[in-house]
């Protein structure tokens, strides 16, 4: 039997026993959901990504880096009970029979249909029922495993380099005055061409101290290529070890059992038989009287009241067989 506490709150004080915080029926009425990974799962994510990025490393100085591609979330253990509950008690439900440790007769006894004992309202202000039910919040805990993949990306290495470019240009004749043979010279500057010397593209020939031969045009330089990189391409995508990541959520729940609950107050138990009528053999009692029952204690056991007492149910007009009840009759 079940009953709504809402039932018994207008006329009961509820007192709650000892509820465990994990009960062997509760469960979750909600599953958990993923939170995501969090900042150490993705750490730990990462550090397989680099750890295999660096497999492909040769020391060549080309750079090797793992990126992390998340993938799917699988509930692996769970979800587990470890939090204080927080109980809805409008939703307590008492699961019977209720169990008085106080139980007193009310009122005068009744007769009902054609019963020929006496009855009376039977209350009790103090019991417990021995189960009971309820909804209520708390803490879960459980594992999720996370999925993941590293994109390992490659970016090709470039070292410094000077690129020497050699002079570009032509030796012309150089009027300095001395009285030489400009034709002579002018013929011998156009014999000076490129061709590999090491003294190519100097300001003069054949020497700074004979200058019959200037140089015109782009002399020497270097030119200087700083270190580059590529721009980084994908290379290989690898799958990493699953992580497992456990996670508390605040989830509803339903405790099928919450145990005893006991409670004080007003409670009508129910109509009992408290006067039982005369035997008309020998098998119960004596013969010609009343016994009174279920803790009545009034002076109404008697087939004079029997006559005159209330119905309760049913009325003169039910059938009965009176032939127990002493000097009974209509």
């Amino acid at each position: 039997m079940t009953r709504k506490i809402a039932s018994l709150a207008a006329a009961s004080a509820i007192v709650l026993a000892s509820i465990a915080s994990t009960a062997a029926w509760a469960v979750p009425t909600q599953e958990p959901m993923p939170q995501g990974p969090d900042a150490g799962t993705l750490a730990d994510m990462q550090s397989q990504c680099d750890a295999i990025a660096a497999s492909y490393d040769t020391a060549n100085g080309d750079v090797w880096t793992g990126e992390v591609v998340l993938g799917g979330a699988t509930l692996v253990s769970g979800p587990t009970e470890t939090g204080p509950r927080t109980i809805d008690e409008s939703s307590i439900e008492l699961i019977g029979p209720y169990v008085p440790a106080t139980s007193e007769i009310r009122g005068d006894p009744f007769r009902i249909g054609g019963s020929v004992n006496l009855f009376g309202d039977q209350w009790s202000t103090a019991g417990y029922w021995p189960d009971h039910s309820y909804n209520y919040t708390a803490d879960f805990e459980s594992t999720f495993r996370y999925d993941f993949s590293c994109n390992i990306n490659f970016e090709k290495y470039y070292p410094a380099e000077v690129i020497h470019h050699r002079a570009v240009g032509v030796y012309v004749f150089n009027d300095d005055g001395t009285g030489n043979d400009e034709d002579a010279v002018r013929a011998n500057c156009e014999q000076y061409t490129d061709n590999g010397q090491p003294w190519w593209g100097d300001p003069y020939r054949p020497s700074p101290e004979n200058p019959r031969c200037k140089f015109e045009g782009t002399p020497a330089y270097d030119e200087i290529i700083d270190e580059h990189f590529d721009p980084p391409v994908l290379f290989a995508t690898v799958a990493g070890t699953p992580i497992d990541q456990v996670q508390t959520d605040n989830l509803p729940g339903f405790e099928a059992h919450g145990g005893r609950i006991d409670v004080t107050g007003e409670f009508h138990i129910g109509q009992v038989v408290v006067c039982i009528s005369p035997s008309s053999g020998n098998k119960k009692g004596n013969p010609g009287e009343w016994r009174q029952q279920n803790d009545y204690t009034g002076d109404k056991c008697t087939t004079d009241w029997f006559k005159v007492a209330p119905w309760g149910a049913g009325t003169e007009s039910s059938n009965g067989t009176y032939i127990s009840v002493p000097n009974y009759s209509l």
